[in-house]
């Protein structure tokens, strides 16, 4: 294992004052902060478990692509795991103003 204050002592060069001024370059993630970006990646973690179903999910193409095979979600479902084909009815902006139940119905 590398130690780390180790390092730090030896890349310390005190006669250098540019290094003084230097700044860390990133703080240490949060617990829970670098699991998802949004409330749909928490939607889809709650659905991953039941993987004999199929999950139809009234969202975004780009919304269900861009993270639905990012996510590995165990489940201890024996059977044929469904969670790795994703179904979406592919909402648009128009849907959001107009409604888009009936596309969810077609789906």
């Amino acid at each position: 294992m590398v130690n780390k204050k180790l390092i730090r002592d030896l890349l310390n060069e005190t006669a250098c004052t540019h290094n003084d001024k230097k700044k860390s370059s990133c703080d240490k993630p949060k617990p829970g902060a670098t699991s998802g970006g949004c409330a749909f990646e928490g939607a889809q973690i709650a659905l991953f478990p039941y993987a004999d179903a199929i999950h139809l999910v009234h969202a975004p193409a780009t919304c269900q692509g861009a993270s639905w095979e990012t996510r590995a979600t165990l489940t201890s479902y024996e059977g044929e795991n469904n969670t790795v084909s994703g179904y979406y009815t592919d909402v648009t902006t128009n849907d959001v103003i107009f409604g888009g139940d009936q596309k969810l119905e077609d789906s």
